[in-house]
């Protein structure tokens, strides 16, 4: 992946024109046009839009509500202004207001949700009809700036640009003023910009939102649906060059432990290390590290987990959050999500605890460490002159080791993970903003120098690529995706790999699968393809997903399961304007929700049909029933034999009062029962009141009578009998913030 770019550097630059073809989307839709003006004074950030640089402004106005009744003129006015000069883009926009006095402002943290008034501001700078970078602001200051991309509007809150804002409340509303540096954004570097950008506003005490370039909630697409800004010109490359040294120190105090050699009841800490960003171009950005600070990772929630999978964890280190979109890879559409699909690059494996355990002697004690340590790492993410989105990240984790002690104090040291390479690349086109394709490659590379850590996997690739088109005005979309993995290594860390809960391929009654314990290496393929109508009332999707059960892609990705054959059909229809008794309504159904292993064994066969429901005073209801039939569960004996799984049902729902209101809550129940006799209650209500949140939560399951072991026969006589045990009990949690 690496050969492939210095060929899309090269590319020759595609300059946007500014006549009319430019500003015509690709369905023939004309949109708004906003100018941006330059000034050779930029306005003094203070609220109060005073400043002799606005006068000159070019305003726009007439925003459109979504919400709550769709395609009416908004009922409060808003004007906004853009300026630039050679450093920043320049938002000044006054929002007007009937009830200065009831305007909802309320102090938060960063990318809360403060349940006040909000504005947004949207600029797809790449003018790719995919990428909205996002900020915005409610009275209070607070910021939420939101990085979207695959022109859908939830993106990543975790990115975090410098930006500068001011706010005010007035006797006509209040005010927004914002100073966006160029260099937070991406653009092509040509002398006449064409931007996409569009503005929301939000009234709390209303549930009214609007919008200047209106779209219907029927409608789909995000940055495809904004206006033009045009104006800008001879904008400077920004000069990007980030230093940031840092030093830590830590220290632990507890209890020490009697006899442990390694446990003097406290501990400490030190290190240092340097990060660095550099804008390479006005869109390609390198982001390079040395020993780089990563405990944030400390903020993990503590859990237990008594499963035979993984726990997934979000990312939250700062180099691995921005710019991680880049790395997104295949999916199924907006409607059907298959919970066993493998996500290609998981960050998360870069700087993880080591694999290797280190078993204590008898009587002994073991000193291991929590995380590996991440001597350097870089990453260059953008967008080429070409026209591609271009990612690539490598990292190399030092050789870990763990102090071990015995009864008699005699230490030594053992390795617990080797020094390892991570590489993962990622290049993506987008065609006239309906047809997009992509290929990802990942690498791990084990450097081992000792047989302890014999289990562990020497080499790991993957290739893969993906797809998507959508056509009818973004009605219509098909997704795609194919990969294919090879693991090698030791003897042992192939039976390893071979006995892993993705795939068991030990199970005694299995015999479509080949264990063999001499094996080296192992090989699989893994693909997905949807087909959605995702405009209009009625929405619809069918998909398909597969994985062979060697398809392997944890070294550098994660996976609960391989060895599957899946498929599902969505219908829905929705109503999204006021009726006489609803302000909006669904009813959604999965009719055929079915997977089957490789041997022919269906592990799954379901549907469910759901209804939601908002009422004219802002109440809203919604319910499901789900029915699983029997079938087989060849993951519940962890290597075992496959078991029968029974039928079983399951029914809930939510009701929520009005959010506006200074006091408000929401309550839902939901209820299990399978063909076994057990059965699962579960109540949570939650009230919340102005800076305050309780909830409470009751569960009450029973247990009935094991499953039976495999369904291939009858169950075995006394003395090969499969046992599984069973337990019942009721729980009660309640919690403020």
């Amino acid at each position: 992946m690496l050969f492939a770019v210095p060929a899309l550097l090269l590319l020759p630059p595609q300059s946007p024109d500014t006549g009319a073809a430019a500003l015509r989307h690709a369905d023939g839709r004309v949109p708004p046009t906003m100018t941006a003006v330059r000034v050779s004074r930029p306005p003094t950030l203070d609220g109060r839009l005073d400043d002799p640089a606005w006068a000159g402004a070019v305003p726009i106005r007439g925003f459109t509500e979504t919400d709550p009744d769709e395609g009416k003129a908004a009922s409060e006015s808003t004007t906004v202004m853009l300026l630039y000069d050679a450093d920043a883009i320049y938002v000044g926009a006054r929002l007007y207001d009937d009830a200065p006095a009831k305007i909802s402002s309320r102090l938060g943290r960063r990318d809360d949700n403060t349940q006040s008034d909000v504005f947004y501001v949207d600029f797809d700078s790449y003018h790719d009809h995919r990428t909205a970078f996002e900020f915005a602001v409610n009275p209070a200051g607070v910021k939420l700036d939101d990085l979207c991309s695959n022109d859908f509007f939830i993106g990543d809150r975790s990115w975090d640009p410098v930006w500068e804002v001011a706010t005010a409340i007035d006797s006509l509303g209040w005010v927004v003023e914002m100073r966006i540096p160029f260099s937070q954004l991406r653009f092509p570097q040509v002398r006449a910009q064409v931007w996409g950008v569009n503005f929301f506003r939000w009234v709390f005490r209303k549930n009214e939102l609007s919008q200047w370039v209106f779209k219907k909630k029927t409608e789909t697409g995000y940055a495809s649906r904004f206006g033009h800004l045009v104006g800008l010109r001879d904008i400077p490359s920004p000069r990007r060059l980030e230093l940031l040294p840092y030093s830590l120190g830590r220290g632990t105090y507890d209890s020490p432990a009697a006899g442990n050699p390694f446990d003097d009841g406290h501990s400490y800490f030190g290190g240092a290390g340097l990060d660095l960003k550099y804008g390479v171009t006005s869109n390609l950005t390198l982001d390079a590290a040395v020993n780089p600070d990563f405990g944030q990772v400390e903020s993990d929630p503590s859990f237990v987990n008594l499963t035979a999978f993984e726990q997934f964890l979000p990312e939250r280190r700062p180099f691995f959050v921005e710019g991680a979109s880049i790395f997104d890879f295949g999916g199924t559409g907006p409607y059907i999500q298959f919970g066993n699909t493998p996500q290609y690059f998981y960050s998360r494996r870069i700087g993880r605890p080591p694999e290797h355990e280190a078993a204590a002697p008898s009587g002994g004690f073991v000193d291991a460490p929590t995380n590996s340590t991440i001597l350097g790492s870089a990453k260059l993410s953008g967008k080429t002159p070409g026209g591609w989105s271009l990612g690539v990240l490598d990292a190399v984790t030092a050789r870990e080791q763990a102090t071990l002690a015995d009864s008699n104090g005699v230490r030594w040291r053992d390795d617990v993970e080797p020094l390892t390479n991570y590489l993962v690349g990622r290049v993506r086109r987008e065609i006239g903003g309906h047809t997009g394709f992509g290929l990802l490659a990942t690498a791990v590379a084990r450097h081992s120098r000792s047989p302890a850590v014999d289990s562990l996997r020497s080499g790991a690739y993957v290739a893969a690529a993906d797809f998507y088109h959508r056509w009818d005005n973004n009605t219509y979309s098909v997704f795609g995706s194919i990969g294919a993995s090879y693991v090698t290594g030791d003897t042992l860390a192939l039976r390893v790999t071979q006995q892993q809960s993705a795939r068991y391929y030990q199970r005694p009654d299995a015999a479509y699968l080949h264990y063999d314990s001499l094996r080296t290496s192992l090989a699989g393929a893994g693909a997905d393809f949807s087909i959605n109508k995702e405009g209009g009332n009625t929405i619809w999707a069918a998909a398909l997903s597969t994985s062979t059960p060697g398809f392997e892609v944890n070294d550098l990705g994660f996976q609960h399961r391989t060895d599957r054959v899946a498929g599902d059909v969505f219908l829905a229809y929705r109503w999204t304007t006021p009726g006489r008794v609803f302000r909006q309504a669904s009813v959604s159904s999965d009719p055929l929700a079915m997977a089957w292993n490789y041997g022919g064994d269906r592990i799954q066969l379901g549907r469910v049909v759901g209804v939601f429901g908002q009422l004219l005073n802002y109440w809203s209801a919604s319910f499901f029933v789900y029915e699983q039939q029997q079938g087989v569960d060849d993951r519940l004996t962890r290597g075992g034999p496959a078991a029968l799984a029974p039928q079983q049902w399951n029914l809930g729902g939510t009701i929520s009062s009005d959010q506006r209101r200074a006091v408000n809550g929401t309550a839902s129940a939901n209820y299990f029962r399978d063909a076994a006799g057990t059965w699962t209650i579960n109540v949570n209500p939650v009230i919340r009141v102005p800076r305050c949140r309780c909830s409470s939560a009751r569960a009450t399951p029973r247990a009935g009578r094991p499953r039976s072991s495999s369904p291939h026969r009858p169950i075995p006589p006394p003395g090969r009998r499969t046992a599984r045990a069973t337990c019942s009990g009721s729980s009660t949690s309640a919690s403020s913030t």
